[in-house]
């Protein structure tokens, strides 16, 4: 279960492509303003699948200051069945201004197994830089100010980003960069736009889908050089219907399973 909310934005551990330059935000959006979507995570060992746990994404609008904002939270948890084994409960939270999406507050709140990460950022759009409190286990609380380059979201915003993103403009093998801020570092994530598939899901239900991919990076759980693959449905909401991956010991797929 460790890193299922960022396996599922697709948003780190990624190599950064030079070619991949970062867009900006631009309406209309492809996502409800009232949005709730439910995953289940499967691992697989040989040929047994395992369904390890949740990871919920919601959308809301409020406001912030006098600023017209969106409101995302997301969260990752292991089955109680697996608790015993690794232990997770994830929040992902931050409020997004309306008119671009540039984030305005984040909060990440991780707990996984012995291994916790507390960060908060608070983003001044005019000046291009967040104000950070970074806190995890091994390391002591910390205070930075980041410079941020033109269009660079949290990592939960990002997921939103790239759902807007007009993929009638790119053709199959295109690339395409959001620049994010994730851990006190700058990212650029590289969308690799692979063209249309028609899938089914574990339930039989066909979709009609947008493929990407990015290649994963070394030093993680996945291996190296290996294609991340996001099917995302070929509609005005482009709503995220399955991941998959390799990973060290074997494979990972997470299904969309539930969509109000």
């Amino acid at each position: 279960m460790k890193k299922l909310l960022v396996l599922l934005s697709a948003l780190v551990m990624l190599q950064q492509y030079a070619e991949a330059q970062p867009i900006c935000s631009n309406q209309p959006y492809s996502f409800a303003q009232d949005e709730q979507l439910q995953y289940e995570v499967s691992y697989n060992w040989g040929i047994l699948w395992i369904n390890a746990g949740l990871v919920d994404f919601k959308s809301s609008t409020t406001k912030y200051g006098n600023e017209d904002a969106y409101h995302f939270i997301s969260t990752a948890r292991s089955y109680r069945k697996f608790d015993w084994l690794f232990k997770v409960r994830d929040t992902f939270e931050v409020v997004s201004r309306q008119s671009d999406l540039h984030p305005l507050f984040f909060d990440r709140r991780t707990y996984e197994g012995s291994f916790n990460i507390f960060n908060q950022y608070r983003f001044e759009p005019g000046k291009n830089v967040a104000h950070a409190r970074m806190e995890e286990t091994g390391k002591a609380l910390t205070f930075e100010d980041i410079p941020l380059p033109a269009c660079t979201y949290d990592v939960l915003t990002a997921t939103y980003v790239a759902r807007s993103i007009n993929f009638n403009r790119y053709s199959p093998g295109d690339t395409i960069g959001v620049s994010m801020l994730l851990d006190g570092k700058v990212f650029t994530l590289p969308v690799i736009f692979k063209g249309k598939e028609r899938i089914e899901d574990k339930n039989s239900r066909q979709w009609d889908c947008l493929l990407f991919s990015a290649i994963l990076d070394v030093g993680t759980m996945f291996r190296a050089g290996e294609e991340l693959l996001v099917y995302v449905s070929d509609d005005n909401q482009k709503v995220p219907v399955l991941i998959e991956a390799k990973i060290t010991v074997g494979s990972i797929k997470i299904y969309l399973i539930d969509r109000q």
